[in-house]
């Protein structure tokens, strides 16, 4: 843009020298709140373009201030009582008062129809929110835009948060003309082409500005001072240095105010403006690994918070500095830290010698949470406790690692581990589980009962994931330190995870029989999680023998406890089994029913395979009930769900799958089948419980004909190869191309096709084919 007039725009309007990138969003919520609002304030943490974005909005607006548009620069004041002056300085008064105030400075300013640009008030809040009340009151026709990382807490102020610039999401894959649709990945390539010239964008350096513009947040100034390093490093060098990014991250616009020509100098400024306490509480919240709540900073952090300020005052404050930036989450208050912002409270820490007190802290706050999903778990609030571990799922991760890396800590991480192992099943992360107790493992050699936890654990784990030879030496080993330390109830424990063991290798007399002779002390007993697995253990060993009566008897009971307490998830399983037990009897409409309530269990939870066996199971109900179309729709929606949660299906289930699949086949017809079992595989597995119970999909953006880039031959035999659900590696190994190849051939595809993802190529594939049949 042109620099504005002095009659447009008073006060040294800073022309722009670089382009402005990106944020129409926000350039229209500022517009709106300007109509709205007399007091409208920019905040957000240092670097995220505040700034900017107040002053391309004032441009936008100048003609609705015929009084002009006039910039208050404060970041260069030390005392505060010199606002009203700075104000008088920018409107170009020429009165020499021996004090300005605010009353006199809204005498001067009276009924003009003027925008006020209050930048960076954050150090000078109390006298610029004074200034701001009086001026608003007197002067009728006045509205001002603040900057800054404080809202200014006066009344009628219009509080916009300035978000950092979106980024591509982490694992997406963004081809290099889809990086600049995101706001971070266009302003860096804009930086980079002026501070390089023959800056590309490609294959290569494509992805790498993405991961960079993810590292940085989307922080603009952390991006343009990264894209300016390009003169002497390349984005990979870059992308390696981020580790240090205070270190690395200086130099840029000499021209610049001191605080934006490097990253710490910016975030000095911010830790300068806050109370001790404040200080202290965004140190020791570094600790946490993504976002985190109230109770997790008064659980870890409160210690160095006196008692009459209390931890909510502290953390209201660094809401309001910028430094803690609030979100929900399912319906619950979160706060996060942007990564550079993180780092260096880490930082902070570090060198008070306190990061090890301080993460055991951490560490005992996982555990309290790992401990009440222990004993809460099976009971009504399952779905919330099952919804709080996910959302600190990063926290836990964390706190396992501090277990395994620091001296120890293991018997912490052992606990841990042992609490949270339904949770690992149930939100399809048992490889996650595994791993922790292998990096356990490593640790604890001695035969101890936190080695014979680890190890029944790691061997149920390796079960869920079929490696039965790898699951028979854990559990060996298990029954040696066992029986050297003579622990009762571990016995137990082993003997269901035997039955398992068995089970998998198709002795289901055996898999019975072990577990059965355990089962009444684990009635008894208090251990509903090992109770609940042997229960569904001897019930599907039970139906794999054809014993219909006590399949159904076993079912019925793990179904009865389960209500009693209100636990939802093995209840799930129960009633997928009395509903194979009512189909094998001839009875559709009633094994449909319990079918579908075993599904509406599951909604609240990432249970894939017992999701799998109920998609399975309403195909061949479906199929009975003559409904060959819908039961072909569902044999792929249950292949997709297999593909996420790996397990094949034992060979009485897979009999009937075959024995389904040819009549579904000979009632439609090989195409018809086709297009059928290719509608339910594009299913995404997020929605895979609400398309088997007949719920609307949501529509996902279908490219207008005309607008398709045509697949070259190579490109459709691949789009056939996704919509069959082949992951990358398996359509490199049935087309004999490397991976890498195969990555960029479905890239390209969604790319030409306008698609985000793998289910949209199958969906569109169908529709191709429907067109061409007609």
């Amino acid at each position: 843009m042109n620099a504005p007039s002095v009659e447009q725009l008073q006060g040294g309007w800073p022309a722009d020298l670089t382009s402005f990138v990106g944020r129409r969003r926000e350039l229209a919520e500022v517009r709106r709140a300007l109509a709205a609002s007399r007091l409208v304030s920019l905040v957000g943490p240092g670097g995220v373009g505040k700034t900017r974005l107040a002053s391309r909005a004032a441009w936008e607006v100048r003609r609705a201030f015929p009084g002009g548009v006039v910039l208050v620069e404060l970041a260069g004041l030390e005392d505060e009582r010199l606002v009203s002056q700075a104000v008088v300085t920018a409107l170009g008064i020429r009165d020499q008062r021996a004090r300005w105030s605010p009353e006199t400075l809204a005498e001067q300013v009276g009924q003009r129809r003027l925008l006020l640009v209050f930048d960076n008030c954050e150090h000078v809040v109390d006298a610029a929110a004074a200034t701001a009340a009086t001026l608003l009151q007197r002067c009728p026709d006045l509205r001002i835009l603040t900057t800054t990382r404080q809202p200014l807490a006066v009344a009628g102020e219009h509080i916009l948060n300035v978000p950092a610039l979106t980024c591509p999401p982490d694992g997406a894959a963004v081809s290099p003309d889809g990086l600049s649709a995101y706001e971070a990945g266009a302003l860096f390539v804009d930086r980079a082409r002026a501070a390089v010239s023959e800056f590309v964008l490609d294959e290569r350096t494509g992805p790498v500005v993405g991961a960079i513009c993810r590292r940085l947040d989307g922080v603009p100034l952390a991006i343009e001072l990264a894209a300016f390093s390009l003169r002497v490093l390349s984005p990979e060098q870059i992308l390696q240095r981020l580790d240090d990014r205070f270190g690395f991250l200086t130099g840029g616009n000499r021209a610049a105010a001191p605080r934006h020509r490097t990253l710490r100098a910016l975030i000095d400024w911010s830790f300068d403006l806050c109370s001790e306490q404040e200080r202290a509480v965004w140190a020791r919240a570094s600790v946490f690994a993504d976002h985190f709540d109230l109770d997790g900073v008064e659980a870890v952090c409160s210690d160095q918070v006196s008692s009459d300020a209390g931890i909510f005052s502290v953390v209201a404050g660094l809401v309001d500095k910028s430094i803690l930036i609030r979100g929900e989450h399912e319906g619950r208050v979160r706060f996060r830290m942007l990564e550079s912002i993180r780092e260096y409270g880490h930082e902070i820490l570090r060198d008070s010698g306190q990061e090890t007190s301080v993460r055991r802290r951490h560490r005992d706050w996982c555990l309290a949470l790992a401990e009440q999903m222990r004993h809460r778990w099976f009971g009504p609030g399952q779905g919330e406790l099952f919804s709080q571990m996910r959302l600190e799922h990063a926290n836990v991760r964390a706190a396992l690692d501090f277990c395994v890396r620091e001296p120890g800590e293991v018997a912490a991480g052992v606990r841990i581990t042992d609490g949270l192992r339904d949770y690992w099943r149930v939100s399809g992360l048992i490889s996650e589980g595994r791993h922790w107790c292998d990096r356990l493992m490593e640790r604890e050699t001695a035969s101890t009962l936190n080695r014979l936890c680890l190890l029944i654990n790691a061997a149920h784990f390796a079960l869920l994931q079929t490696e039965v030879s790898k699951a028979t030496a854990l559990l060996q080993e298990a029954e040696c330190v066992q029986q050297e330390l003579g622990d009762e109830n571990s016995d137990l424990f082993i003997q269901v995870v035997r039955g398992f063991a068995a089970s998998l290798g198709h002795d289901y007399v055996g898999g019975l029989a072990t577990a059965e002779q355990v089962l009444d002390v684990l009635r008894e007993s208090e251990e509903f999680s090992w109770l609940f697995a042997g229960l569904a253990l001897v019930g599907v060993c039970s139906t794999l023998l054809g014993d219909s009566e006590k399949a159904t008897a076993y079912y019925h009971e793990l179904r009865h406890l389960c209500r009693e307490r209100g636990e939802k998830w093995r209840q799930s399983y129960a009633l997928w089994g009395l509903g194979m037990e009512a189909w094998r009897q001839g009875d559709a409409s009633t094994a449909a029913t319990l079918v579908r309530e075993a599904l509406e269990n599951l909604q609240d939870f990432n249970d894939y395979h017992t999701a799998g066996l109920c998609a399975e199971a309403l195909a061949w109900i479906t199929s009975s009930e003559g409904q060959p179309e819908r039961a072909a729709c569902l044999l792929g929606l249950a292949h997709t769900i297999r593909g996420e949660e790996g397990g094949p299906l034992l060979p009485l289930f897979e009999e009937y799958h075959d024995q389904c699949e040819r009549q579904v086949r000979g009632a439609l017809g090989e195409r018809a089948y086709a297009m059928s079992f290719e509608q339910g595989a594009a299913v995404r597995v997020d929605e895979a419980l609400g398309y088997a119970l007949g719920q609307k999909r949501r529509a996902e953006p279908t490219p207008k004909a005309e607008s398709v880039k045509p697949l070259s031959r190579r490109e459709q035999e691949i789009a056939g190869l996704v919509a069959q659900g082949m992951s990358n590696k398996e359509i490199a190994n049935s087309l004999v191309i490397s991976r890498r190849t195969a990555e960029a051939h479905v890239e390209h595809i969604l790319v030409k096709l306008g698609f985000t993802s793998r289910g949209q190529i199958a969906a569109w594939l169908s529709e191709q084919r429907n067109q061409d049949i007609s």
